[in-house]
């Protein structure tokens, strides 16, 4: 069975996200809150989507996505990548490259010279539970809300509505449970690990599967979100330390992977230089010496927005010039990879960009053949999906990004095939779910 993997998207509704933590994040000063979060200019608004009436475009394109159920955004994807939708005439994206022929069709997924029986799609629940604190600040304040628990349902309520709804859909799913260990006690914590497949190379036998989602084992691993106030170490707090611990243990114990997001913008809800401190591949240094098998996947590559658009180091400014990656954190992240078996990245969200691409792969080609070896072996491909469509018109667009890269067919294969095998552990012969397992997924009204 052949698995091409995307090992980053989101599928989200507006319901999801916690906006009282995004009005949060402003308390650090209006200027800090334009350029440490989703409104960074070199992050989204960029020359080519503020022509005219492009940002408008854009902002529409992506917000109709949000407005669907997971379930439907799961058979918008699919019906994407199978040539169901086409370009508006008269607003051409720059991300708006097609390919001549559909990537799904004949019942197989198509990419460069190779096809592929199945598509393994790994949506990333996000942890948008809050502090209590932030809700006491309002007059409408409420008992804290555990979002991490609606989102996952509705997360498994979209794959049960796709597998019901999809019959012969090539997509398979392996979600993973967002935590973010500041705002929950151990009970809790303990609570959502037990959500976690533990022998997460097969999926789970029928009778496992409970009609409650804390019972359903149903997820393949934990996803990280610094911005939101997870310190991967916080040493000062004995009693937080002892909370990233316990999912490190259960990790390492397991062999389960955590997805950290590794960029410096994104939606936060703590302010910037708490966000970008939390995120710094450096800030994991002490996780990876204390559990040296922990498997992580620092997600965007590292890329750091802020620098394009401030004040850059010199050895940044050479970087660029030598078309090299010019973010410190990305150095971070190959870095740890010479020193530690577990640590991967992917390049969701960074491969909106050709020469994110073209960096990467000079940088490759340029270091000492161990580090080459090493880097090709732990890089996997991602989209960032919904979000990406900041910067590309659609799913297709950003796959065609990818097919056009400089990378060689047998590096394509690595970052979309081997290595995400390896990072998530699914043996080579994941069994086909059975599709009586799933329920329909309310129709909404």
């Amino acid at each position: 069975m052949d698995y091409f993997f995307d090992t980053h998207f989101h599928a989200m509704t507006l319901a999801h996200p916690s906006f009282i933590s995004f009005m949060e994040s402003i308390e650090g000063g209006l200027p800090e809150f334009i350029t440490g979060g989703a409104l960074s200019p070199s992050y989204i608004f960029t020359p080519s989507n503020r022509k005219g009436m492009q940002m408008l475009y854009t902002l529409m394109n992506a917000l109709s996505a949000f407005e669907r159920p997971i379930g439907e955004i799961f058979a918008m994807m699919d019906d994407d990548l199978r040539g169901l939708y086409t370009q508006p005439a008269g607003k051409a994206h720059a991300g708006s490259e097609y390919p001549q022929q559909s990537y799904i069709r004949d019942g197989k997924f198509h990419f460069r010279n190779r096809t592929y029986d199945k598509m393994a799609m790994c949506p990333l629940v996000m942890d948008f539970s809050q502090d209590q604190k932030e809700w006491d600040k309002i007059y409408y304040r409420c008992d804290q809300p555990q979002k991490i628990l609606g989102y996952a349902q509705d997360t498994l309520d979209g794959i049960d509505w796709y597998y019901a709804n999809r019959p012969e859909g090539l997509f398979e799913f392996y979600p993973m449970l967002g935590i973010n260990p500041a705002v929950h006690d151990v009970a809790f914590i303990e609570k959502l690990l037990g959500m976690i497949n533990p022998d997460h190379r097969r999926i789970p036998p029928q009778d496992a599967i409970a009609p409650s989602v804390e019972q359903r084992k149903r997820f393949y691993g934990v996803k990280f979100y610094p911005p939101l106030g997870t310190n991967p170490w916080p040493e000062e707090s004995p009693q937080e330390l002892e909370k990233v611990k316990l999912i490190y243990r259960y990790c390492v114990d397991h062999e389960l992977p955590i997805v950290t997001h590794c960029d410096d913008q994104g939606f936060r809800g703590v302010p910037a230089k708490t966000a970008w401190q939390y995120t710094a591949p450096s800030s994991w240094r002490p996780v990876f010496e204390h559990f040296p098998d922990l498997k992580v996947d620092f997600a965007h590559y590292g890329k750091q927005y802020s620098i394009a658009s401030g004040k850059r180091p010199l050895s940044m400014i050479t970087a660029v010039a030598n078309k090299m990656p010019e973010s410190a954190w990305f150095y971070e992240i190959v870095d740890l990879m010479k020193e530690y078996p577990g640590v991967y990245a992917d390049v969701s969200f960074s491969g909106t960009s050709p020469e994110f691409y073209e960096h990467l792969l000079h940088f490759i080609e340029s270091s000492e053949p161990e580090t080459a070896d090493r880097i090709l072996e732990r890089t996997m491909f991602g989209s960032d999906f919904s979000v990406n469509l900041l910067k590309v018109e659609s799913y297709t667009s950003y796959y065609r990004l990818f097919e056009r890269s400089p990378f060689s067919d047998a590096q394509v294969l690595a970052f979309a095939q081997t290595n995400p095998m390896r990072f998530f552990g699914i043996r080579e012969e994941a069994p086909k779910p059975k599709r009586k397992w799933y329920r329909r997924q309310p129709k909404r009204p």
